[in-house]
């Protein structure tokens, strides 16, 4: 990074356009891209950041794009990678062509370089695009709209697109062997990397500030923010991270796990034994390759739903440790200081797991919360979990263990992962999301600060036709604080409450509700014992 961010016309290592252009003709190093007003935000979508990965650069390290000589129009989201139907994509799709960002700045263009925001997806790095609505809402309404964050953060934002599932995240040794680092299996987080390099050599034009990115996401999309953390080749791209409902210090698969599992997928493709495995996997197609894997063990309908199946999938393909991409668990880059120096929020949301149980069968007596804990957990530690979470403290044997699904995986392991980096002497602010976002199909599901809830006020997405003044007023006061961290690494100015730092010696958070307040240890005794459950996973 260049040390002149103060100065328009401070150009990137990579030698793009460096001046702030006005109007929606944007002249990048590619070509130039014609964007559209929306209100105050000029808006750019679909612009290609690496070339298609299909045909033989499946499974490839991200590529530069080809560039372009007539100008662009860049008025469309660009497809979702290939996925399977979810919450929140309703539509699969099988279009390996669909690396490709967006990007929200301020009309009129700005007289001086502003913060810059890129946004990473969540959805289990299997599903989720930029092109996202909000699950449960009529009509269809843009999740992750940049525009409410330019208008009221002074911000520039990307979304961009990764490889997901089979596409983003499948370590083969076939793979590998083509590598010239000798590794595969986190093509998505290169591609996020990919997109994290095309800002530093093209945010510049439309008004944004190369020295100074923050990486935000949500669930999958702030587990990758935290990889980014620990990935040597991703330091010194960004300068702030911000984790909503994710972190990354639960033990991680690794190279030789996965690439066994990757074993037992090709000869399910059919390729086992082919003479060229790679060669093979690549003619197959993408409706094949997106086949669920099958769970060995597993019960039909378990009551507590498919986490409490008992079961083990044959194949699954999420972030590995491959010795270089990610080179150690990242609780030991952590743990040894080996993480970006740069000021971090993380944070969950009060019921992050009544979102997991949609649609699953419930437990309706304790012996049965019982007996789902033992599936999920083996029996020793699911009498410890008994004991943390007696049915009788809660409604329900049902909400006792989705109160359990929360904070198992992403309350308590959000702090644990607080903790570490806190630890390694970053600065750290940590929050806790309580709001049930009003929607009124979700009100009727009674779903609470659900997972995901928060990302509509971050980004201002629900208007006053939905949602009445108190909401619309939280989600401004969650966008100054967003908007303070990404222009200097601190939440904290105006007249909105202090936010605390956070120190292991002091478990201080910000609760955001229509009235904010400060929480201390916040479900400290439960995350505890988390934390030697996730100790013993090592």
């Amino acid at each position: 990074m260049c040390g002149c961010a103060l100065f328009i016309g401070c150009g990137s290592d990579a030698g793009g356009e460096t001046s702030i252009q006005e109007g929606v003709e944007i002249k990048l190093s590619d070509g130039i891209v014609m964007g559209e007003v929306d209100g105050a935000t000029r808006r750019f979508l679909g612009i290609p950041f690496a070339a298609p990965p299909t045909g033989e650069r499946r499974w490839l390290p991200p590529g530069p794009p080809e560039p372009w000589d007539t100008p662009l129009e860049t008025s469309e989201f660009s497809a979702a990678c290939p996925q399977l139907v979810s919450t929140a994509s309703p539509e699969p799709s099988e279009n390996e062509d669909c690396l490709y960002l967006n990007v929200w700045a301020p009309e009129p263009a700005p007289s001086g370089s502003l913060p810059v925001m890129i946004w990473f997806h969540g959805g289990s790095n299997t599903g989720g695009s930029t092109g996202d609505d909000i699950p449960f809402l009529q009509p269809p309404t843009l999740f992750y709209n940049g525009r409410g964050l330019v208008e009221e953060a002074n911000v520039v934002v990307v979304t961009a697109n990764y490889r997901l599932g089979v596409m983003g995240f499948f370590a083969h040794e076939a793979l590998s062997a083509e590598s010239a680092d000798g590794v595969s299996g986190n093509q998505g987080i290169l591609d996020q990397r990919m997109v994290m390099e095309w800002v530093q050599s093209n945010i510049a034009p439309f008004g944004g500030d190369p020295e100074n990115v923050t990486i935000f996401g949500e669930s999958a999309g702030a587990f990758d923010v935290c990889f980014h953390m620990v990935s040597e080749g991703s330091l010194g791209l960004f300068d702030r991270a911000l984790g909503q409902s994710g972190g990354c210090t639960t033990a991680l698969r690794t190279r030789s796990e996965a690439e066994a599992e990757a074993d037992v997928f090709a000869e399910a493709m059919g390729c086992g034994d082919a003479s060229d495995v790679a060669a093979c996997l690549r003619a197959v197609p993408v409706a094949d390759l997106l086949t669920e894997a099958p769970v060995d063990g597993a019960i039909e309908d378990p009551p507590g739903g498919d986490f409490y199946s008992g079961g083990t999938p044959r194949w699954q393909f999420q972030a590995v440790v491959d010795g270089v991409v990610i080179a150690d668990q990242p609780r030991t880059l952590f743990d040894d200081g080996n993480v970006a120096d740069v000021p971090y929020v993380l944070g969950s949301n009060s019921d992050e797991g009544t979102l997991f149980h949609v649609l699953q069968p419930e437990v309706e007596t304790e012996a049965e919360y019982l007996e789902a804990l033992e599936r999920r957990f083996g029996e020793t530690v699911a009498a410890q979990v008994a004991v943390a979470y007696p049915a009788t403290d809660f409604d329900s044997p049902q909400d006792a263990l989705e109160r359990v699904t929360g904070d198992a995986g992403l309350v308590c392991s959000v702090r644990d992962t607080a903790k570490r980096a806190a630890a390694a002497g970053l600065d750290v602010f940590l929050y806790n999301f309580d709001r049930p976002i009003p929607i009124p199909a979700l009100a009727a599901l009674d779903l609470g600060a659900t997972h995901g809830a928060e990302i509509a006020y971050v980004f201002g997405s629900i208007g006053p036709d939905v949602i009445g003044e108190d909401d619309i007023a939280l989600s401004a006061t969650m966008q100054r604080y967003w908007g303070r961290f990404a222009a200097t690494g601190d939440p904290n100015g105006g007249n909105d409450l202090a936010w605390p730092m956070f120190s292991a010696d002091e478990d201080m958070r910000l609760n955001f509700n229509v009235t904010l307040s400060t929480v201390p240890d916040f479900r400290s005794d439960v995350c505890t014992l988390w934390e030697s459950v996730y100790d013993s996973e090592f």
